[in-house]
């Protein structure tokens, strides 16, 4: 009996989430916060570009008459460029993140997604100040989504809200003004563009 509960539990995980998948591609983030002026940069407001991959578990309905669900893991690789005297300098931003979604079926092999995500990242740079931070966001994004089979090529608008602690250290040792830290809402507009598989 215990064997035959277990059998059915598995069966029942199964079709719920039947599959592994995995994706990437190409990421442009705009970030927004006062923090960044504060602590003697350029701007307070960068755009950064870069590249994602994600992977996690889909419930993919495989006869495509209806949507699937995800629930995803998803690492970010960007850069954004600033400029100190004429010089360019670079900011460097990773994030780590956990979303859920919901792709509803428009019609065979189209299909219109809605995620929602958490994530943690970081900013780093090698500006004079060595800027670094860190910040905490939520987003929800919305975008078509193409399916042929088991692959899906896909782009979304994203809307990133949060709060950063930012920071940079004064060059100068015998500074009598030491930079300042400086914390705030971080939030800004991104797109995505890639392509995932079904595994």
């Amino acid at each position: 009996m215990k064997k035959l509960i277990l059998i059915l539990v598995f069966l029942t995980i199964g079709s719920i989430y039947p599959q592994l998948g995995i994706s990437g591609g190409i990421d442009y983030a705009s970030f927004t916060a006062g923090s960044f002026k504060n602590t003697k940069l350029e701007n307070n407001k960068y755009w950064f570009n870069g590249w994602f991959i994600n992977f996690g578990l889909l419930a993919l309905d495989e006869n495509l008459d209806r949507g699937d669900a995800e629930m995803l893991l998803h690492y970010y690789n960007r850069k954004a460029i600033t400029k100190f005297n004429g010089k360019e300098y670079h900011l460097t931003n990773g994030e780590v993140s956990l979303s859920a979604g919901q792709h509803i079926l428009l019609s065979r092999g189209l299909a219109f997604s809605i995620v929602g995500e958490l994530g943690v990242g970081w900013i780093g740079s090698d500006t004079p100040f060595d800027h670094s931070g860190v910040y905490g966001n939520a987003s929800i994004s919305i975008g078509p989504f193409v399916i042929i089979s088991r692959a899906r090529i896909f782009a979304l608008a994203k809307l990133n809200v949060g709060f950063i602690y930012f920071s940079g250290s004064d060059p100068d040792l015998y500074s009598l003004d030491p930079l300042p830290s400086s914390s705030g809402l971080i939030s800004g507009p991104e797109f995505k563009i890639g392509a995932s598989l079904s595994l």
